[in-house]
């Protein structure tokens, strides 16, 4: 059984990046059954009139997304330790295209996207209460990593990696589409 859904023009993307489908004979994006309409809520006709808006938990959503990974000195002890960072070539922030940005400060991550950072155990949750953030930590002294101090400056290594040279910087492509919700960075100009 279909559900249709009430999507705006100007967020079909972000509709289909989700998994709704369309219907080429009504022209009107819906889901099956069997998905799950929490993340439609927003669209669902019981909610078309409703002056509250149930926003995406999510406000970062790609389809072509990387691990970025860099040796850099622990902020706290000195060793020598990876970070990582997602990075992507495309996809939107808060329903707007954007083009090559880093993500920092993550809050929140799909389960797609959770799957595939598991080989990267130092990127975790903040362990100090109050916090779903999650940081690069050293594996030596268990220290989270300042993410600010990763992306803000032109010396540090992911604030701009397209033009950063490749030996200081693997990328790991990220299947599907991910979604994430944080900070971009990108450069202006």
């Amino acid at each position: 059984m279909r559900t249709y859904l009430f999507v705006p023009p100007e967020e079909k993307i972000q509709a289909q990046a989700l998994g709704a489908l369309w219907d080429n004979d009504s022209k009107r994006w819906y889901i099956e059954a069997e998905q799950a309409s929490a993340n439609f809520s927003r669209w669902l006709p019981e909610s078309a009139g409703n002056e509250q808006d149930t926003e995406d938990p999510y406000t970062v959503v790609s389809g072509e997304a990387f691990v970025a990974e860099a040796t850099v000195p622990c902020q706290k002890c000195g060793s020598g330790i990876q970070v990582i960072c997602v990075y992507c070539e495309s996809g939107q922030v808060a329903g707007e295209p954007l083009e090559r940005f880093t993500v920092s400060h993550i809050y929140a991550i799909d389960d797609t996207l959770a799957d595939q950072l598991h080989p990267w155990p130092n990127f975790k949750k903040v362990a100090s209460s109050g916090t779903d953030q999650f940081a690069n930590h050293c594996p030596h002294c268990g220290a989270p990593q300042d993410e600010l101090h990763l992306h803000t400056e032109p010396e540090e290594p992911f604030f701009d990696i397209p033009s950063i040279p490749d030996s200081s910087i693997r990328m790991t492509p990220l299947a599907g589409v991910v979604h994430l919700s944080g900070d971009e960075h990108h450069l202006i100009g």
